[in-house]
């Protein structure tokens, strides 16, 4: 994970924390990031690379997320599962 990428995933975190920290804030900076980076791209010009792109942005989130555990907005389940 380049510092760049962890930088501009964090700004995002921090600026908005509920969306961007939640569990369903994958999709949301992914999109985030082609908006602001491929502004002019379709769906059908994504290529490989951008794809790739997407998963570095989205694992880069949930590792901050971790080591940022004041950031973090999953709801975490808890309690006893039985069968």
């Amino acid at each position: 994970m380049s510092d760049i990428t962890s930088e501009w995933v964090m700004d995002k975190i921090i600026s908005k924390p509920e969306k961007f920290g939640g569990f369903r804030s994958n999709p949301l900076i992914m999109l985030e990031y082609l908006k602001e980076f491929y502004p002019d791209a379709t769906i059908a010009e994504l290529t490989p690379q951008h794809m790739s792109a997407l998963s570095t942005i989205s694992r880069t989130k949930n590792k901050l997320l971790k080591k940022n555990p004041n950031l973090d907005r999953r709801k975490r389940i808890q309690g006893n599962f039985t069968l």
